[in-house]
């Protein structure tokens, strides 16, 4: 059985790029790479989030052969698993948590990845080629799939044990197209093909019922990303103007966005606040998904601060008000923003702000934590680089950050190199420069949101209470702020 082409295939552990399925290793870090697996063929390499046997994450690296799954530390194999000795994997439908159970001679492993499904598709394609047959795939709704982990201290006392649920998906290619098929069916390339019954997939215009392509006029690019491109557009049925995102499918799907591209639109199809950019149409091609809204004349906030290179802190209150009553909105939807930074964040033609792009966004259940590490590198909260999860109190740290930049023209930790960035913010306080005057409430209110321990910062036990308490927002009214006036 011929194995189907992966489209994934970056060896960033190694730093070098193979062809798809390598033999050959030429340089010293191929041969450090052919120490470890030898003649075999390596289809997946990746940084990976390992949950020990105490519930503590540890960042490892895996490997996925044409035979085996390695689990390294760094450079070093601390356990190969072949593909014949796994009984199946348990997926949890919440999280991207998965665990790989063994037969009798491996206990489980508990692994957390946001690229799961193409760790997943590979595992499956290679046991396939390699078995000539399917294993089990067990799905569950679960906050932690802790109490499906097989110890290496139960298969002593039990080698036959596993806690692997019994029931199992027909396929896991129904797993890994589920997701699609809220958005398009998928065809038999694996492309993701219109709906059998419309193009339009949301219509905010009660008597609008069906949009397409040829509806729209486009004016000019005015953003792009790495999945597409935000056109300035015309509606031509009734001449209004709109921000049109166009998203391309095969890239979603490479790079395992699918799942964070349905959760953008369904935030952006249910929020109703005036401080929040929402969605007018909704449709697709074979090709591409389009997310029309509404177009906001006044550019971005980057734009503005770049030009002036700080604002002065009476607007700065006033935006940063508006900003935190966005982030508490979707916090009381249970949606963690996790991408907030001015380029973000638009303006209308009458200086009113609006958080717009929702791709990095997750809904959280209460108490439950995200472990996936995204995100703008400067914005990054120390609980998301140190990947032992984080929930709503990231938001109120990239606040902090916001208000630094505004007040003081750059982030507080930047630095060109990341690695010492990331370093800061884990263990610097924040320093404010000598250049700029700042009032000591200005200083404090950035201090408190930039705590390095999320339960103790600003925001995180009473919300936008606390930071309506705060004295630097003494003189705004919240509420009239919502209102614009």
């Amino acid at each position: 059985m011929e194995p189907p082409p992966f489209s994934l295939l970056s060896l960033n552990l190694f730093n070098i790029k193979i062809k798809r399925f390598p033999t050959l290793f030429k340089n010293k870090e191929s041969k450090s790479l052919h120490s470890i697996i030898g003649e075999e063929e390596l289809l997946f390499s990746d940084k990976i989030i390992k949950i020990n046997r105490y519930g503590l994450s540890q960042e490892r690296n895996i490997l996925i052969t044409n035979k085996a799954i390695y689990n390294l530390k760094k450079k070093t194999s601390k356990r190969r698993i072949p593909l014949n000795i796994i009984l199946g994997i348990t997926i949890n439908k919440l999280t991207d948590e998965f665990v790989i159970h063994g037969n009798e001679s491996e206990y489980d492993y508990y692994y957390i990845s946001r690229k799961r499904n193409e760790i997943l598709d590979t595992i499956h394609t290679a046991y396939s080629n390699l078995e000539q047959t399917k294993f089990k795939f067990s799905i569950v709704t679960e906050k932690s799939l802790k109490n499906y982990v097989t110890s290496k201290k139960d298969k002593k006392s039990n080698p036959s044990f596993t806690r692997m649920k019994d029931e199992h998906l027909s396929s896991i290619e129904d797993f890994l197209s589920q997701k699609l098929q809220t958005v398009g069916e998928v065809n038999k390339n694996g492309v993701i093909g219109p709906n059998i019954s419309s193009n339009t997939v949301f219509s905010s215009h009660k008597n609008v019922k069906e949009v397409k392509l040829e509806d729209f006029k486009v004016l000019k690019v005015i953003g792009r990303g790495s999945f597409g491109k935000v056109c300035l557009v015309e509606y031509l049925p009734t001449h209004e103007t709109y921000a049109m995102k166009s998203l391309k499918k095969d890239l979603l799907i490479e790079q395992e966005q699918i799942e964070n591209t349905l959760l953008e639109k369904e935030i952006l199809q249910t929020i109703d606040y005036p401080l929040l950019c929402g969605l007018v149409f909704c449709f697709q091609t074979e090709e591409r998904i389009y997310f029309v809204m509404p177009f906001l004349s006044g550019g971005e906030l980057f734009q503005h601060l770049k030009k002036v290179r700080t604002f002065d802190e009476e607007r700065v209150r006033f935006y940063g008000a508006q900003i935190a009553l966005a982030l508490e909105y979707l916090h009381s939807k249970g949606i963690v923003y996790r991408d907030l930074k001015p380029e973000n964040i638009l303006m209308d033609d009458q200086g009113y702000l609006k958080l717009a792009d929702f791709g990095m966004a997750k809904k959280l259940k209460d108490d439950e934590k995200a472990m996936s590490f995204c995100g703008t590198p400067e914005y990054l909260a120390p609980e998301i680089i140190t990947m032992e999860g984080h929930d709503k109190n990231a938001d109120w740290w990239s606040f902090g950050i916001l208000l630094f930049e505004m007040l003081c023209g750059l982030p507080p930790f930047y630095v060109e190199n990341l690695d010492k960035m990331y370093d800061l913010i884990k263990n610097s306080s924040v320093k404010f420069p000598k250049r700029i005057n700042l009032s000591e409430d200005a200083k404090d209110v950035i201090r408190k949101l930039l705590e390095k321990n999320p339960k103790k910062r600003l925001g995180s036990q009473n919300g936008i209470e606390e930071i309506k308490n705060h004295p630097f927002f003494a003189s705004i009214d919240f509420d009239a702020i919502v209102e614009k006036k």
